[in-house]
């Protein structure tokens, strides 16, 4: 960061920000202007095209080094081993659940309201797999 703008103001957020989103942005606010833009083009354009299958995924390590994004790239990783482990968690509780207590669909869906289509998902993921 330069001397003259030593300072990050980070956005408004909501009380109840995930401290991962707080960190990326963090990482993300720390890098220098230009850097932030190419960054955020990329990300803009992996976002265009994600789901076209002919898109290749840019190296962003060519655009931008990897000393500068470290703390990003550190940040990412966490948020996404902590999806991970939250998607996991789920998934075993509707098995458990599901298997061992037999509790149908509509009585995990109650008792957890904040991931319901997820469990929705995973429910019917397991009954496919139970199938054969």
């Amino acid at each position: 960061m330069d001397k003259k703008n030593d300072y990050i103001q980070l956005p408004p957020m909501k009380k109840d920000t995930s401290a991962d989103v707080v960190s990326f942005i963090w990482e993300y606010m720390k890098l220098p202007e230009d850097v932030r833009n190419k960054v955020k083009s990329e990300m803009d354009e992996i976002h265009e095209h994600c789901r076209d299958s002919e898109f290749q995924k840019p190296d962003l390590y060519d655009i931008v080094s990897k000393e500068e994004v470290a703390g990003l790239e550190q940040s990412m990783q966490k948020i996404f081993a902590d999806i991970i482990t939250e998607v996991s968690s789920i998934a075993c509780w509707v098995y458990v659940e599901k298997y061992v207590h037999h509790k149908s669909l509509q009585e995990m869906l109650a008792e957890r309201k904040d991931v319901d289509k997820f469990i929705f998902a995973v429910d019917t993921w397991f009954e496919k797999l139970m199938e054969k």
